[in-house]
């Protein structure tokens, strides 16, 4: 019976290929480089990311690094945080929202908005403040007593700490605001 360990290889040093050796080798005059053009020369062909003259993709990207995108200068940030995270930081009956998620040191300074996910399991109740909520969340965290609190998605306080911010008349006379969120 074959097996890995006893099998034996007939040909155990594969021959080179002898190329240039005549019309009956198979590769003999052009040693199976073809007639003519840039692929068959010495030192041949091109480096493999040539693009045969047009101006090349990592010339056609920006160069520098972020955007420079005026309309990307200001969006809005949403965080999302999992219950297992979130009881890692938190004793029973504690408040999590925006401020205390801060003052831990879980989220960045430029996000406003907060969202809760369902992964993990939570075993005392919190009190939740939190721009949204996923179902399971919201099942896991009221099956303990805990309380949840739906934040509107608002701009009030982002759009008054801009000054940018005005009221733009429409062509039809509609009145539109232009938001900037810090």
């Amino acid at each position: 019976m074959y097996k890995l360990n006893n099998l034996v290889n007939p040909y155990p040093n594969k021959k080179r290929v002898r190329v240039g050796r005549g019309p009956g080798s198979g590769s003999g005059k052009n040693c199976g480089y073809g007639n003519k053009g840039q692929k068959s020369r010495s030192g041949r062909g091109k480096e493999d990311w040539f693009e045969g003259g047009q101006t090349p993709i990592y010339k056609r990207l920006p160069h520098l690094k972020g955007l420079k995108n005026k309309s990307h200068k200001n969006f809005k940030e949403i965080a999302t945080f999992n219950l297992n995270d979130i009881v890692k930081y938190y004793k029973e009956g504690e408040v999590v929202n925006l401020e205390s998620l801060k003052e831990k040191g879980l989220i960045k300074k430029r996000v406003n908005f907060i969202k809760i996910l369902g992964e993990g399991e939570i075993d005392f109740p919190l009190t939740f403040e939190a721009n949204g909520f996923s179902k399971k969340a919201k099942e896991k965290i009221e099956k303990v007593n805990g309380k949840v609190t739906l934040l509107r998605w608002s701009y009030v306080e982002s759009y008054k700490k801009c000054t940018k911010n005005k009221r733009i008349k429409n062509k039809n006379s509609f009145h539109t605001f232009s938001f900037c969120l810090v």
